[in-house]
């Protein structure tokens, strides 16, 4: 019995596949340090990764965290090969861009806040309970539905 391919069957739009990833100890960037950043680091902060954010202004939450800041702007040689993930969260195109190009070519995945067609992942809304990892998605396309849609899901499995 040998191995079968799968027919390949081609969609409109680009599909993402979910992965869990084993982010400890692991080290990921955060370009940009407000309130979209400190989201999706919020949802990292159990993963026990080495968390660093560059920014020349961050939220308080940020500021109190613990996690290694920078308070400056960014510069080229902040992307380097140790990172793992590096996030684009600031609020200004260009340098989120030039950011997520770097990245790019030193192949690290990059998450750009501001242009989700162009990233490479995701986050996502996740739910834990008992042994099961339920993961939430639209793509980068409305983080509102995500939660929504979580939110109903929480209460669902309240009832099971």
């Amino acid at each position: 019995m040998g191995y079968h391919m799968l027919p390949y069957y081609t969609v409109e739009g680009d599909m993402m596949q979910p992965f869990s990833f084993n982010l400890k100890d692991r080290y990921v960037l955060f370009i940009g340090g407000g309130k979209v950043a400190q989201r999706k680091i919020t949802a990292l902060l159990n993963e026990n990764c080495r968390i660093t954010v560059i920014a020349p202004e961050v939220t308080k939450e940020i500021s109190e965290s613990g996690m290694n800041v920078i308070l400056r702007g960014f510069e080229e040689s902040d992307i380097t090969e140790k990172y793992a993930l590096v996030f684009c969260c600031t609020n200004d195109r260009q340098i989120n861009s030039k950011a997520a190009d770097l990245s790019k070519k030193l192949r690290i995945p990059v998450n750009i806040a501001d242009n989700p067609e162009a990233s490479d992942f995701h986050t996502t809304s996740v739910i834990r309970s008992g042994d099961f990892v339920i993961s939430i998605s639209t793509e980068g396309k409305d983080p509102s539905k995500t939660k929504k849609m979580r939110e109903k899901l929480e209460n669902l499995l309240k009832n099971i």
